[in-house]
Parts: structure tokens; C-alpha cells; sequence
């Protein structure tokens, strides 16, 4: 086995306890987020890992990819909710990303987590805020190991509150019909495939409602779980990702 397919094997992908999209609605102030275990910490000694943003080699992220993750990106959806990121879609903070996602580089999820703290206190400045992921179909949950979105919510918000910060994660979302992959689909196709594809579970969060997804492209996603949370009740103010394409 070379260098790196050890390293990766010893990496793994993390994962979550299975379940439904949406499973564990209910604000969750204590969620745990997933943690690379020792093998993980073992493996970057022996076998230091490249920068995911840029391949420099000796580090998971080097100094100016982390900068990068943290230039910030506006937008906003077409019935006007604010949208913030971390970053645009592009360049390394594109590539951490995809790192995360499709390359199973768990170690970079706290940074990322990292970079959506002060995403979110540049959307909301101020107060408590529940956030919300975007919850995840079953096909996802397999081929990434578990919920990404649902633990960089808890990865986030406990950094948030570790600055003193109310955030709590609150998983309200669930999937009610069947959705194909998007990837192939451009903007009305999405918008088509995801058009009342999501409702609450359980009581709507009464806070302030923030709604997380990985990343938002043509903001169909972000509609979606913006509507389906204000029709079952929830103030939603706005919409928080890694990466804004």
C-alpha cells in the first residue's frame, strides 16, 4: 500500500448513526460533531497530509488557502434572504470543500466549521440564532459517511459558543418525496426537483433561524428549506454556506 492510500484508509470517513434525513429534530445544544480518531492523528505524523486547496505539501491547509476560506461571499435568494459564505465557490476554498465532501478529508471539518463563525455573525451580528442544516438524502448520507451538513452545524455552533455566542443546532427539516441527484440539473431543474420537497418536524424553532447548507449554487436548496421553515412558523433571517457559487 503506498503513503497515501494508507493515509487515507487510516483517515476513514466519519460517520453519524445513520438514520433518515432529518432524524433528531429538536434543538440540540449539546450535538456532538464527528472527530477524527487517533489512527487519523497517527497517520498526518507518519504521513503528513497536502494542503487540500493548493497540494502544498506538509499541511491539511496551508496559511494562504485558510485565508482564502475566509474571504466572505454575499448574495441573497430572489424573495431577497440575506445568503452569506465563507467564501466563493471557487479556487482553494472550492477545493477544501470538495476535499470534505468527495475525497473523505474529515480533518478539515472543524476548519471549515471554523470560517462558517464569523459567516454567521456577519449575517446576524448579534442574539441567539437556532441553526438549521439542510437535511440530507439517504444516497448522501451513505456515500459521504454521514450527515456533512448536520455536523458542521454542531461543529459551528459550538465554536460559537464557545465565544459566548447562543447558537444551538435545531434539525427541523425533513424530506417528504423523492429527489434525484442534482448534479446535472441546471437551476429549473433543481428548482423543479426540490419544489415542496421539504416540511418541519416537529414544533418550528421560535428563534431566530438561520438555515445551513454546504454550499449554495443556484439557491434552489436554499428556497426550498427557507419556505418549508416559514410555512411551518419559523423566522428565518437567513441562509448561511461554505461556499457561495
Amino acid at each position: 500500500m503506498t503513503s497515501a492510500r494508507a493515509r487515507d484508509a487510516a483517515r476513514g470517513r466519519p460517520v453519524d448513526g445513520g438514520g433518515t434525513a432529518g432524524d433528531g429534530a429538536g434543538r440540540d445544544r449539546q450535538a456532538a460533531p464527528v472527530t477524527p480518531g487517533p489512527l487519523l492523528a497517527a497517520a498526518d505524523l507518519v504521513w503528513p497530509a497536502d494542503c487540500a486547496g493548493c497540494a502544498r505539501p506538509g499541511t491539511a491547509c496551508c496559511v494562504p488557502c485558510g485565508r482564502a476560506l475566509r474571504a466572505g461571499a454575499r448574495s441573497a435568494l430572489p424573495d431577497g434572504t440575506p445568503v452569506r459564505a465563507c467564501a466563493a465557490h471557487d479556487g482553494p476554498a472550492r477545493q477544501l470543500l470538495l476535499a470534505v465532501k468527495e475525497r473523505g478529508r474529515a480533518e478539515l471539518r472543524g476548519r471549515l466549521a471554523g470560517a462558517l463563525v464569523p459567516a454567521l455573525h456577519d449575517l446576524l451580528p448579534h442574539g441567539p440564532v437556532d441553526l438549521v442544516p439542510v437535511p440530507a438524502r439517504r444516497a448522501s448520507r451513505r456515500a459521504r459517511g454521514g450527515d456533512l451538513v448536520a455536523d458542521l452545524a454542531a461543529r459551528t455552533a459550538a465554536l460559537a459558543r464557545r465565544r459566548g455566542r447562543d447558537v444551538a443546532v435545531v434539525r427541523s427539516l425533513r424530506v417528504v418525496r423523492r429527489v434525484v441527484d442534482q448534479t446535472d440539473l441546471d437551476a429549473a431543474g433543481r428548482q423543479a426537483n426540490l419544489a415542496g420537497a421539504f416540511a418541519v418536524r416537529g414544533p418550528a424553532p421560535g428563534r431566530p433561524v438561520v438555515v445551513l447548507d454546504d454550499v449554495v449554487t443556484t439557491t434552489a436548496t436554499a428556497a426550498e428549506a427557507v419556505r418549508a421553515l416559514r410555512a411551518g412558523g419559523a423566522p428565518v433571517l437567513g441562509v448561511l454556506a461554505v461556499t457561495l457559487a
